[in-house]
């Protein structure tokens, strides 16, 4: 690419972020200035774009977003977080520890970062400073946790990533010298997660453990009642099985990451509306609106 074509690529969009253009705009309107500048048809424009979007995977990301927000309204994050809470029980720092566990839940349904942050942090943040925790570890160990949305399987980046990666066609020489990773296959990815996953969570809880003892931070009990940890896990049974229905449908084959999103939509709507009957019509609403129009949901 000659570089003034680069040039009036990032200098468009620089100038269109400064005078406060919605970056989606930005980026179009950059791309538009590059295309016209090497004086290709606007129509191509158009039609790139169209088929750039015009994927089957994409849809599992509003999907996920959708799922994600109705959850919260539904009251499975609650259920997440009370399971997590009488888990974690006398150990010190056991808000802190509750709030790792409830991310990594929740991110395992919801499969994006931000909202697991801000699903989890609306119940956890309040309930760690009324415990004497700093409002500023509070928030730095909601925000750390959050980030297990975007590891641990579903995941919004490992969609983009993989629809992004099949889009380049491997060629002959990729095949041979690399056989099925040539193209990646986003259920091989979202394996490729768990562990992750799962020793980001552990190394979280004990970081989280490590400055509690230091600072004082006290557990939430004496010692673990069952009788507790019982309750809460007879409330949140369906909360619990969630992951299990989506992952266990991917990985078994019954349906896509892209219908796995679905499945998550209607589980969500289910257990709200006819098990823990607190989704309401209004809430459908806001949760719709808040998919379609936030931009950061992945």
């Amino acid at each position: 690419m000659e570089t003034w074509v680069v040039e009036i690529l990032f200098g468009g969009f620089l100038l269109l972020m400064l005078i406060g253009a919605p970056i989606t705009v930005a980026l179009a309107g950059a791309a538009m200035f590059a295309f016209l500048a090497i004086e290709k048809n606007p129509i191509a424009f158009v039609q790139i774009a169209f088929t750039s979007v015009g994927s089957f995977p994409l849809m599992a990301l509003p999907a996920f977003v959708l799922a994600g927000a109705l959850m919260e309204a539904a009251g499975i994050s609650k259920r997440l977080v009370d399971i997590a809470e009488t888990l974690a029980g006398p150990i010190t720092g056991g808000l802190g520890a509750a709030t790792v566990l409830a991310c990594l839940f929740f991110g395992a349904i919801s499969g994006s970062g931000p909202a697991t942050t801000a699903a989890v942090g609306m119940l956890m943040i309040p309930a760690m400073t009324r415990r004497h925790y700093e409002r500023s570890y509070a928030s730095a160990v909601t925000a750390a946790s959050g980030g297990l949305g975007i590891i641990i399987p579903p995941s919004i980046p490992m969609v983009i990533f993989g629809i992004s990666a099949m889009s380049l066609a491997p060629t002959a020489a990729d095949v041979k010298a690399h056989g099925e990773f040539a193209s990646l296959s986003i259920p091989k990815l979202f394996i490729a997660g768990v562990l992750p996953g799962i020793l980001m969570a552990l190394a979280l809880l004990v970081t989280n453990y490590l400055i509690s003892k230091r600072r004082g931070y006290r557990g939430m009990a004496e010692t673990w009642s069952f009788g507790e940890i019982g309750t809460a896990l007879r409330k949140g049974v369906w909360s619990v099985l969630a992951p299990f229905v989506i992952l266990g449908g991917i990985y078994t084959g019954l349906f896509t990451p892209t219908e796995s999103a679905v499945v998550a939509i209607f589980y969500t709507l289910f257990v709200g509306l006819f098990l823990h009957r607190e989704l309401k019509f209004r809430a459908v609403l806001h949760a719709l609106r808040t998919t379609t129009g936030s931009p950061g949901a992945c």
